[in-house]
């Protein structure tokens, strides 16, 4: 099919939606590219480790920041995702975290505390998706934050929505119910929609020239005065923080040099999606790709400006799925990938405290539970002090896959600030607070949920429990 139909088709159902014409045009580039047969994938011989000088540790960072570096600062949160994959159908950010408080709450603190401490405005923007917009602003305090002290700023914009296109074809899929046929463009369209929204002219009018980016479920993604000073005094444009890969973040993008056979070498985002096949090991050999990204970001807004004015084409993710028994395509992009835009980049090594994301409910139980604490000073949810080992490894079965389940299963949290390990196998309550010690496997193989209660026990170390 020629692609000038392909495009027509593109533009027409975007008109219809009401969607921006510069995120139109955006998407139709993606798609020219994969007509042309881009397939997302970078050759693995353009591919190396980073440079010595690409990155610097958070260690080495010198003075901290200063209340009018403060208040050039504007913090944005990633806060378009449902957390479908736990069965939720509302914005993931609304769940409670600690001590009844969720991610909402505890972000809006966090900015509290830091407008307080270094007496400056900080800003407080999310971009939201179509789906978690209202309930967003709906949650208390949230629409008022940037009310007064920080400018009267809007406190979110939202993000694009593309079409799903055919795999077979690239027209846009028609599926019988209306919404499965869209889906958001990826976590780079944040770029685009800052613009296109208004919202980066009025920061830059206003006197902001740094935005720290990150995701609304990573409660480690706090403001840090150093990295602030560091990249302000650096005159950079943009800083992606890593932080070193474990076991369960093999998978994580990572930094690397983009060595193309014509062009120079720049330093690049790759992610799993984009290597080719038969280089999956090689992507993970934690020798050759120590760090993955965190998703914190931190970009200067004239850099961004004068990019985004010469045209901000950032690598397209083909994402292949399966609606409503059709292949289909999603063409994303990734905001960490912007890295390879700017001239004047760095990635930081951050410690694994600035990184708590919640992807699952494993995650979850681990942030409500005493191996985690709200940092006084700036609201920051941090390791608790007491806790001498590293992240605890949880594993849940089947039974807690969705949030209802989980809450119904755990209406007490078990202490895991001495735990290295828990494995939870079968529908077992958590019906009183107990405390586990080292590595702690329960196990109940019946279609019944049994309450653990029934052990007449309060600690668990070292064993494997049958109930």
């Amino acid at each position: 099919m020629e692609f000038e139909t392909i495009r027509d088709r593109i533009r027409g159902r975007m008109q219809q939606r009401g969607i921006h014409p510069a995120a139109t045009e955006e998407y139709v580039r993606r798609a020219a590219l994969v007509h042309r047969g881009f397939t997302g994938k970078i050759p693995w011989s353009e591919i190396a480790a980073p440079d010595t000088g690409d990155t610097v540790h958070f260690e080495k960072l010198g003075d901290e920041a200063r209340p009018e570096d403060l208040a050039r600062l504007v913090v944005i949160k990633l806060n378009g995702g449902l957390g479908t994959s736990m069965g939720l159908s509302k914005a993931k950010t609304l769940l409670p975290v600690k001590d009844g408080v969720n991610f909402l709450g505890i972000i809006r603190n966090q900015i509290e505390r830091m407008r307080s401490l270094y007496s400056a405005p900080v800003p407080l923007l999310f971009m939201n998706s179509f789906a978690t917009h209202e309930d967003t602003l709906a949650e208390p305090g949230i629409a008022q934050i940037n009310e007064g002290a920080a400018n009267d700023l809007p406190v979110a914009f939202l993000q694009n929505w593309v079409p799903r296109l055919r795999a077979d074809t690239l027209l846009p899929f028609e599926a019988a119910d209306e919404e499965e046929g869209w889906c958001p463009p990826g976590h780079g369209d944040i770029y685009l929609s800052l613009q296109t929204s208004g919202i980066l002219d009025q920061l830059l009018a206003k006197g902001f020239r740094v935005a720290f980016l990150s995701n609304g479920d990573n409660l480690g993604a706090s403001i840090d005065g150093h990295i602030l000073r560091w990249f302000l005094t650096e005159r950079l444009d943009f800083s992606m923080e890593v932080t070193p890969k474990t076991e369960a973040d093999l998978k994580g993008g990572a930094l690397f040099r983009h060595r193309p056979a014509h062009g120079a070498s720049r330093l690049g985002l790759l992610e799993i999606a984009q290597v080719e096949e038969g280089h999956e090991d090689d992507f993970q050999d934690t020798g050759r790709f120590a760090h993955f990204n965190t998703n914190n970001l931190w970009v200067h807004l004239e850099s961004l400006r004068d990019r985004l004015a010469k045209g901000l084409e950032l690598p397209v993710i083909v994402n292949p799925k399966v609606v409503e028994g059709t292949k289909v395509l999603q063409l994303e992009t990734a905001m960490g990938s912007a890295i390879g835009s700017f001239e004047r980049t760095r990635g930081l090594v951050v410690p694994r405290t600035r990184f708590a994301p919640v992807k699952t409910n494993a995650d979850l139980l681990v942030r409500r539970s005493d191996c985690y604490v709200v940092r006084e000073k700036d609201g920051t949810l941090v390791r608790n002090p007491a806790r001498t080992l590293g992240e605890p490894t949880v594993t849940l079965g089947a039974a807690y896959k969705k949030i209802d389940d989980f809450d119904a299963l755990f209406p007490a949290v078990p202490s895991l600030v001495d735990a290295e390990a828990l494995n939870v196998e079968g529908r077992i309550r958590f019906d009183r607070p107990v405390r586990v010690r080292g590595r702690v496997t329960f196990r109940h193989s019946g279609e019944e949920t049994v309450d653990l209660s029934a052990l007449g026990r309060d600690v668990f170390e070292n064993e494997t429990v049958t109930l």
